[in-house]
């Protein structure tokens, strides 16, 4: 069964050859396999024919049956970076691995960006596996795409000790292979040991019937084609056919077949003369499909006799290749020479007969629900309404599943015009068009569906009015996307499930940006219990997480992080949209750590799902998560680390065009130029803030307000630094009033807090002082633990009075905790180690040098010293399995590990470990 997310698959490219055709076993090279069957990664390279493919069944099936799991992909010329990621993953399912698909969604949805995940979720699930686990990739001359490389160059570095990864090509891939060579992980075979010896040239001889030939006549076969498979399974053929063979060698004996072409111009005359037209006839046109079986055979060729042809190409060994599957009906290939071959002779029948004969393989495979198959014959058929209609088929699961790049790629293989009349395409081009930024496409698509004759039934109507607030809330207005929203929420409620979610979604979230918090979380509420009614058992994120981010926003931080963290948990342990919620809301919850002063969290959940955040994070998830990267390296005094940062945080504004999101770079890069001492860029930063500002001057209760909110923190955090009296309490102000009316409560606290100091130099310390003790209690009862010793060594000017003054309670740890940070009082430790909150009591065995691994990698790397299992771990911690993988993934990368056995040994070696 398909699950949300997933791609339409042949199944026949998850199965090796049957094995029981070969007509020799290579046992010398299976011995060499075999000898280096613990290595990483194995490479078979040679030409077309010469044995690689029937090889590595072989030892498929050999590894099989001494315990090992084998998955198997046969790389095609269509597939993509999606489709092979995704026929990698099947074909370990299908192998008897427990593999979490969820990573994989989030692959897919991203448009194969999150491919680090990807691999670091499929090496944690092989890792948890008892036995080795061979992965082998078939024709990998097929894929040209460097993300699929890359990711087989990632997969390589960080495979465990059971992991192996075996691929057979044309030519030599290009891999990172110097390191594992080096390191004795690589079995290379190549075209010299491919070639059949001359025993395996008598055995493969024998097994074809070939009995009477002499050794000689042997011997001539082997040099004409130089021990190349492919040849000789040709020449064979042709003996068969022969009532003399003297007379063959006579008239072929200076033949040469070690050449594809030369075996090509052969068929030409070979196959041809030994077949009767009817059988050639037959060949040619069922060639026309990448794989088939006896009823499409018949279908395609109007012959009865379809089963028994097959049946004997199969046994006279004709380069038909029988696949290995359970289904009932046997499925056949040909060998890719043979292929070639045919399908040039296929081309010679004219186009009419050749779109005829495809045409008809569209419609069987489709009565199949084949669909990858039946739109390549459409396709081919030149049969775009067929075309259309299994797009329209597919759009809406494509759209549900978010398989958005592959939906505007099949999109796009038809005349624009052929769409037009499809209105439930239409619809669903528009979404896949706005989530992958193809604006212009999506204004076009939108004007003919202005057009459509069906446009004004209701339910159209309204996902049209959805369609155009999503595009003003992709594009931070969230002003005039409430606009189109409100007056649809006062309607009916939509009858359509689609609807009614985008409705409640989009409204939700776009009153964040209004202010309205309240209503923000009511109308979450609202559609959670409509949900529960209607699908008790459907999960809710992207409804749920309004909550934690309303109050985040409002700057509730300790509501908004107890809320986002339990949201985040529980969709990773209890929903099918785990890691896509992680990836899009983590930045929210790092927000929310680094606020409440839980700064190793932050950093954990940081190495966890950054990846993921870059891939398919929200605007705001991505920007938080940037920020606070940046905050942690500049605690930490990678000042240049943090620079990076935030200068790429401010590139990918500018890539989605989003101000918002260069405004609050540019915002933070000023504080760290501050607290580097850096005037010079100062200037620069505040110009551009200015300029951004100015143009969105006039934007009220809307995301574009916060632009206007960000150049005014930056003037007032330069005037605080620089202790410029009046000015300084006017910027402070200025920022005041537009943090009030955007009701942002952390803003207001931590200005009220440079108010309070700034009152105190100016000699006002009675005012500075009752002000501060407002601040923070405010902070204290909200859980602001960061917005004192952001404020840098100033704020000890306002903590140290506060304390001395008698200040209790919760308002005292936070007092305390900044004091603790802002005095030198530990030289040893760095700013980050310092702020954060106590860890866990780490084993004994365990020594942690600063800046190597976090508190719950060395508690966990002291429970592998003990023997313990993952399972065992995650109860000890009393954390989830998944989450202890996640360590030990990252533990493993900070030591350059390969295995739990490599990482102990090289803890030691570090005396990180005792």
């Amino acid at each position: 069964m398909t699950s949300p997310g997933d791609l339409p698959l042949i199944r026949t490219k998850l199965a090796p050859p049957r094995v029981g055709s070969a007509p020799v076993s290579r046992d010398t090279l299976l011995r060499q396999l075999d000898d280096g069957r613990g290595r990483k990664l194995t490479l078979v390279v040679g030409p077309a024919g010469s044995g690689k493919t029937m090889l590595l069944a072989q030892w498929r099936r050999k590894l099989f049956l001494q315990g090992a799991k084998v998955a198997w992909y046969n790389a095609g010329t269509d597939d993509n970076e999606a489709q092979a990621a995704h026929y990698i993953v099947e074909s370990l399912v299908q192998a008897g691995v427990a593999i979490d698909k969820e990573a994989l969604h989030v692959y897919l949805r991203s448009g194969s960006r999150a491919w680090r995940p990807l691999v670091a979720s499929l090496i944690d699930d092989i890792q948890s596996h008892d036995g080795d686990i061979y992965m082998i990739v078939d024709d990998l001359h097929h894929i040209s795409s460097f993300g699929t490389l890359k990711l087989f160059d990632r997969w390589l570095s960080m495979a465990p000790e059971r992991c192996h990864l075996v691929l057979s090509s044309r030519t030599r891939p290009p891999l990172q292979t110097a390191r594992l060579r080096a390191e004795d992980e690589l079995t290379e075979l190549q075209f010299p040991e491919l070639k059949f010896s001359r025993e395996e040239t008598h055995l493969f001889l024998q097994a074809q019937g070939l009995k009477e030939l002499s050794a000689a006549q042997e011997n001539m076969l082997h040099e004409m084609t130089d021990g190349w498979a492919a040849g000789l399974q040709l020449l064979a053929f042709s003996l068969r056919k022969e009532k003399n063979p003297d007379q063959f060698f006579e008239r072929e004996g200076k033949l040469s077949l070690a050449r594809a072409d030369a075996l090509e111009q052969y068929l030409e005359t070979a196959v041809v003369q030994h077949l009767t037209e009817a059988e050639f006839s037959f060949l040619v046109q069922i060639s026309a499909c990448r794989r088939f079986n006896r009823e499409l055979c018949e279908l395609l060729t109007g012959d009865p006799q379809a089963a028994k042809h097959l049946a004997r190409f199969e046994n006279e060994n004709l380069f038909l290749i029988p696949i290995d599957t359970d289904d009932a009906e046997p499925w056949y290939r040909f060998h890719r020479l043979f292929a070639g071959f045919l399908n040039t002779r296929l081309q010679a029948m004219g186009e009419v007969e050749v779109r005829k004969i495809h045409h008809l393989a569209s419609r069987w495979f489709a009565g199949k629900n084949l669909h990858v198959e039946a739109m390549r014959h459409a396709t081919l058929a030149g049969d775009a309404d067929f075309v259309v209609q299994l797009i329209d088929r597919a759009a809406r699961r494509m759209i549900s599943g978010a398989n958005f790049v592959e939906l505007l790629k099949w999109c796009d293989a038809v005349p624009p015009e052929s769409l037009r009349s499809r209105l439930n395409v239409c619809l669903c081009a528009a979404w896949a068009q706005l989530c992958c930024s193809r604006l212009e496409d999506f204004e076009r698509n939108m004007a003919g569906i202005a057009q459509h004759p069906d446009r004004s039934r209701p339910e159209v109507a309204m996902e049209v009015q959805l369609l155009r607030a999503f595009h003003f809330n992709r594009q931070d207005d969230t002003a005039a996307c409430l606009a189109i929203l409100e007056p649809l929420m006062r309607g009916s409620p939509p009858a359509n499930t689609f609807n009614s979610f985008m409705l409640y979604q989009l409204t939700s979230m776009s009153l964040l940006y209004s202010s309205d918090f309240e209503r923000a979380r009511e109308l979450a509420r609202l559609r959670h219990q409509l949900d529960i009614r209607e699908r008790p058992e459907y999960p809710r994120p992207l409804i749920d997480v309004v909550n934690g981010i309303s109050h985040l926003l409002q700057g509730n931080i300790r509501l908004a992080t107890d809320s986002l963290q339990a949201f985040i948990e529980h969709a990773l342990e209890r929903t099918s949209f785990g890691v896509d919620a992680a990836g899009l809301y983590s930045g929210y919850l790092l927000e929310g750590f680094y606020q409440s002063g839980m700064l190793r969290q932050a950093q954990d959940f940081l190495d966890r799902y950054l990846d993921l955040v870059d891939a398919v994070g929200s605007t705001d998830g991505i920007l938080f998560a940037y920020l606070v990267r940046a905050r942690l390296q500049r605690l930490a005094g990678d000042y240049k680390a943090a620079h990076d940062t935030l200068v790429r945080l401010e590139e990918s504004g500018y890539q989605r065009r989003l101000d918002r999101v260069i405004a609050w770079s540019l915002a933070e890069q000023v504080t760290l130029a501050l607290s580097t001492a850096q005037n010079a860029p100062i200037r620069d930063l505040l110009g551009q803030l200015d300029r951004l500002a100015a143009r969105y001057q006039d934007a009220r209760n809307c995301a574009w307000s916060e632009i206007g909110l960000a150049a005014l923190m930056a003037h007032a955090t330069v005037a605080f630094a620089n202790e410029k009296g009046t000015a300084c309490l006017a910027a402070i102000e200025a920022a005041e009033e537009a943090a009030r009316l955007n009701r942002r409560l952390l803003l207001t606290t931590r200005l009220g807090l440079m108010r309070a100091i700034a009152l105190l130099r100016a000699s006002r310390g009675a005012e500075g002082l009752k002000l501060g003790r407002q601040m923070i209690d405010i902070a204290a009862e909200a859980g602001m633990m960061r917005v004192l010793p952001d404020l840098g060594a100033a704020a000890l000017l306002l903590a140290e009075p506060l304390l001395l003054g008698g200040i209790e309670g919760a308002a005292r740890q936070l007092l305390e905790a900044a004091m603790a940070e802002l005095k030198p009082a530990r030289p040893d430790r760095s700013a980050l180690e310092a702020a954060a909150e106590p860890d866990r009591a780490s084993p004994p065995s365990v020594r942690r040098p600063t800046g190597l691994l976090s508190g719950r990698e060395g508690e966990i790397l002291g429970l592998l010293a003990q023997g313990l299992s993952i399972k065992s771990i995650a109860r000890a911690m009393d954390v989830s399995p998944g989450t202890v993988k996640w360590h030990i993934k990252n533990l493993y990368a900070k030591l350059n590990a390969l295995s739990r056995e490599d990482a102990l040994a090289k803890a030691r070696k570090l005396r990180i470990l005792s």
